[in-house]
């Protein structure tokens, strides 16, 4: 992966995960410790659309970035890329996981909750608090492929063992 590709990748990578640890350390808690339905709704949706567009946009730079270094590795092995089938397809899966977590996340969750407060929907505190629990537990679930992402990708950096060289074969004399 050429420097550029990587740190767009790593930063798209930082934002997403970053943006998703604020959400779950700081802005949840801070939004739970508030009792109204009401005023809790209205502050989940002033902070939930930020992270919708943060969180779907560095997981689309990811996946791109990702593809594009793909594409580069495959061009450079040649056929020595099948060497790494198994273990790209093993990070492809964990990559694929995250971002149906984090889309069931941002769609699935926050942009309801973000349309309900537009759409001044009624409030039913019971089903809000179990989508701020849902929300709460998949970004967690997204951190955690995060971090095990990020760890399969740094073994997929350990050099690529070398083709083996022809043997030369001594010529027979006639």
């Amino acid at each position: 992966m050429d420097p550029v590709t990587r740190l767009v990748h790593l930063l798209a990578l930082a934002t997403y995960a970053g943006t998703t640890l604020a959400l779950v350390a700081v802005f949840l808690p801070v939004v739970g410790a508030e009792d109204d339905p009401a005023v809790q709704r209205r502050l989940l949706a002033r902070g939930l659309r930020p992270y919708n567009v943060l969180s779907v946009g560095a997981l689309g730079v990811f996946v791109i970035s990702g593809a594009s270094a793909i594409t580069d590795l495959k061009a450079m092995l040649g056929p020595h890329f099948a060497q790494l089938i198994w273990p790209l397809a093993g990070k492809l899966a964990l990559s694929f996981a995250l971002i149906m977590v984090g889309t069931y996340v941002s769609f699935g969750l926050a942009h309801r909750l973000v349309r309900a407060e537009q759409g001044r929907l009624p409030i039913d505190a019971a089903v809000q608090h179990g989508m701020v629990r849902r929300l709460r537990g998949g970004c967690l679930l997204a951190l955690a492929l995060v971090v095990w992402t990020t760890w399969v990708g740094i073994g997929l950096r350990r050099p690529l063992p070398a083709p083996p060289t022809p043997v030369a074969t001594p010529a027979v004399p006639d």
